[in-house]
């Protein structure tokens, strides 16, 4: 069965406990809800406008949230016309949450045969000493969750969940270089996107970047773009 069982928390928590509790689980996304009251969904979207501000220390209940975006069954063909029309990376149903990784994981990939230049994009690059709040705000104002770190050749990318993660631990004033990873995950522009997809799954990653003239990348939001085209 798709998802992962919701995990909440309660409108009176504080945004920090909520980014805290995040870390702690490997989460992306929090459940606000009082008994059977769902006020919203916290996700790293909202915390990083929230560290950015300097507003962790008020109440969720306060704090910007998601729309609860909610289907009655597991149905993946409505699942993903609901993510794709409301521009959303989850789906409530039941007491789970269906996330746009747990779609693409269920997917038959081998209906698919475009390569993977057909659905990457031109990716925002950072120089590795760009300081960490610049980076966010970056992502902020773009509405992106990932960066490319790199000069003349990629050297990493830094998201949203990279971020929200190291709250507490890395200061906004340090260089983007410290979230450089040993191994960047990259793909070939003409390699079959079903392949690319099972780099992607095995390296746990939200995007992947294309070796390209440019710097590009292609993540799960555009992956759940095609499933759509596909059911």
């Amino acid at each position: 069965m798709l998802g992962e069982e919701q995990i909440s928390l309660s409108s009176s928590a504080f945004v920090s406990d909520a980014i805290f509790f995040m870390k702690r689980n490997n989460i992306r996304r929090i459940v606000v809800r009082d008994n059977q009251e769902t006020y919203g969904v916290f996700t790293v979207d909202e915390a990083l406008h929230h560290i950015l501000e300097g507003t962790v220390d008020i109440k969720l209940i306060e704090a910007r949230k998601k729309k609860p975006i909610a289907e009655e069954d597991f149905d993946l063909k409505r699942i993903v016309s609901r993510m794709v029309k409301e521009n959303s990376d989850f789906v409530l149903v039941d007491k789970k949450i269906v996330t746009e990784k747990d779609v693409v994981k269920s997917f038959d990939w081998d209906l698919v045969d475009e390569v993977v230049s057909s659905i990457s994009n031109e990716g925002i690059v950072i120089p590795p000493y760009t300081r960490l709040f610049t980076a966010i705000e970056i992502m902020v104002k773009k509405g992106v969750r990932h960066l490319v770190i790199g000069e003349k050749e990629p050297m990493g990318v830094l998201s949203a969940r990279d971020v929200v993660f190291s709250y507490g631990e890395i200061g906004l004033n340090a260089e983007t270089s410290s979230f450089i990873q040993p191994s960047l995950v990259s793909v070939s522009g003409d390699m079959k996107l079903r392949e690319a997809v099972k780099i992607m799954l095995s390296r746990n990653v939200g995007a992947v970047v294309v070796r390209e003239d440019q710097v590009k990348l292609f993540t799960l939001r555009d992956l759940i773009k095609v499933i759509s085209k596909h059911m």
